[in-house]
């Protein structure tokens, strides 16, 4: 009977061990998931912010295209739209062969267009 009892006080640090363990490994999980979904919402948040500076940018060649059109006016533009995106338009060469640069601005992201004709 001295041996069992023995061996059972001998093996009690075990359980500990492998708790400690298995929950080491199930925060390292939950830490690893959690990085992952962090990163994620990041980018599907910077893919709002491009889609809102794709368009400032298409608006400023849109607007250019229709100021050379009507008035002639081959001066470079910047103004801010009403979704707080902004837009600086440049225009190089002369009539008939113009090319007109875009670039819109949302928060931290910049798209660029350019226009040749």
């Amino acid at each position: 009977m001295k041996n069992f009892t023995g061996i059972i006080h001998r093996e009690k640090g075990i359980a500990v061990l492998i708790t400690v363990t298995i929950i080491s490994i199930v925060m390292l999980v939950a830490t690893l998931i959690a990085n992952i979904v962090a990163t994620q919402l990041k980018l599907a948040s910077d893919i709002a912010d491009s889609t809102t500076a794709i368009y400032a940018a298409d608006s400023g060649v849109e607007y250019k295209l229709y100021r050379i059109r009507k008035e002639g006016d081959t001066a470079g533009a910047e103004f801010s739209l009403s979704n707080g995106a902004t837009v600086l338009v440049t225009v190089s060469g002369a009539l008939p062969n113009l090319t007109i640069k875009s670039l819109g601005s949302y928060l931290s992201v910049k798209r660029q267009f350019e226009a040749n004709f």
